[in-house]
């Protein structure tokens, strides 16, 4: 865990439109979703991933299946790591020793996670124990969240394949990712997190580190998307940037089902 502007305005314009078209288009249909690439004779890919087009009938080995029900996936933080913590850009800070995830999915139909429900133990801020409503003390259960993928940073020499990707961790309804009391301080958390997550393997498991510093979190925006990071606020005084810290391992259940986060080169899926 790590705590971490000329030209005229018609030209300006043209340059953002080209970027913003010159990112989407590196997010091909089929590219950017859940799924299996199963060994299978015949098959329109020649790597275990499906991110090779098959040249040759003695290439045709592996083939690709989007998920068509949802595959469920807990979390537990890396027991050798140190706390989960939520920290202001003005220096409010909670933290938490534990952190896991009972319910969450893979799909189904889906080019994202779902339905994943975070609760975090031993919680504490400002001298006091924090606690969401319902829960017991020190205990902060956030609403349900869903995890959207995107391209973190594209590849220098356009290989779609080698972008660094990863997941959008967002309410799965409204903006409020969590709300809880630490004695009579209320603390209301919104926006969005992002973590980097591994494409192209089929994995039953998978960790994730999120990573900010003095409230500002490591990566902010998805390629051709909008800055987005978390907000909090404290005591009503207003929303302000917040970091979150934390490495968790994602684990499949049953362990012996592996997802893949494909991401391919243009044209190829």
């Amino acid at each position: 865990m790590v705590r971490r502007t000329t030209a005229a305005a018609c030209l300006l314009a043209a340059c953002a439109m080209f970027a913003l078209l010159s990112a989407s288009a590196l997010a091909t249909p089929g590219s950017l979703e859940f799924g299996k690439c199963a060994a299978t004779a015949g098959g329109k890919f020649k790597n275990s991933g499906c991110t090779k087009l098959a040249k040759t009938a003695e290439e045709q080995k592996f083939e690709w299946t989007p998920l068509g029900a949802g595959v469920a996936v807990t979390s537990q933080k890396a027991a050798e790591t140190g706390l989960a913590v939520l920290e202001t850009t003005s220096g409010s800070e909670i933290s938490c020793s534990g952190q896991s995830s009972a319910a969450g999915e893979y799909g189904p139909a889906s080019k994202e996670m779902r339905n994943i429900v975070e609760r975090f133990t031993g919680c504490a801020a400002l001298g006091c124990e924090a606690q969401s409503k319902g829960a017991k003390e020190g205990e902060i259960i956030f609403n349900a969240l869903r995890a959207v993928p995107g391209i973190i940073t594209a590849n220098a020499q356009g290989k779609e394949e080698k972008d660094v990707v990863g997941l959008d961790f967002k309410a799965q309804s409204g903006t409020t990712v969590a709300e809880f009391e630490c004695g009579s301080a209320r603390w209301v958390v919104r926006g969005g997190v992002i973590a980097t997550y591994p494409p192209n393997k089929m994995l039953n498991k998978v960790t994730l580190a999120f990573v900010q510093e003095k409230g500002k979190q490591q990566f902010e925006r998805f390629v051709g998307g909008a800055t987005e990071f978390l907000e909090t606020n404290v005591v009503e005084k207003g929303f302000e940037q917040s970091g979150f810290s934390l490495v968790t391992i994602l684990k499949t259940n049953p362990k012996t089902t592996k997802v893949e986060l494909r991401h391919c080169e243009k044209n190829v899926c």
